[in-house]
């Protein structure tokens, strides 16, 4: 039996408190937000079936960008309220590349039945502390070429300064690439 307690290497949440007195209820309103680490989510999306290998997803970052601005990555962001992680990438994908993937389904070959393939917590793998929720998917179009959607490569807004299907023999190739929030590894 423990006598003592254990040292922890955690450093606690900080929490503002807020309290105001309202005319609309009873009592005085207190809340508290506590600071703590964000969850974030990272889609590695992979197609198979089309002239020139296997591909990767992959987004550049556009200038506005506060943090790691124009440097490539995976489609990434954090978990909103009331979603799921799985919700939470397929928001994601959809607003840095405009890919919707329920529209893409009778073409998916593996999503890890929609659970995260891996999770990232160690706290010194990214200066925010995110605990990052990685996602893969693979789409096979082998049988339907035709339904690849390519055409989200002509995509940009206010985070994305280009979208493209990288090969994946080009993926290591860092000479014309800087990756963002290690999505290289």
């Amino acid at each position: 039996m423990m006598t003592t307690k254990p040292e922890f290497n955690n450093r606690p949440n900080d929490h503002i408190r807020f309290g105001f007195d309202s005319k609309t209820y009873e009592k005085p309103i207190k809340i508290d937000y506590w600071i703590s680490r964000a969850p974030a989510v990272v889609g590695i999306i992979f197609t198979l079936g089309l002239e020139g290998g296997v591909r990767v997803l992959v987004i550049k970052r556009s200038k506005n960008m506060r943090e790691e601005p124009l440097k490539f990555g995976a489609p990434s962001g954090y978990l909103d309220w009331d979603e799921t992680g799985f919700e939470a990438i397929t928001r994601e994908v959809f607003e840095e590349t405009s890919l919707y993937l329920p529209d893409y389904s009778p073409f998916l070959m593996y999503n890890n039945n929609k659970q995260p393939f891996y999770v990232q917590s160690d706290p010194t793998k990214d200066k925010n502390q995110n605990v990052s929720l990685t996602y893969v998917m693979v789409y096979n179009f082998k049988d339907s070429p035709d339904f690849f959607p390519e055409e989200i490569e002509k995509y940009t807004d206010r985070e994305t300064a280009k979208v493209e299907w990288l090969n994946l023999n080009n993926f290591y190739n860092t000479d014309n690439r800087e990756w963002a929030f290690n999505h290289d590894e």
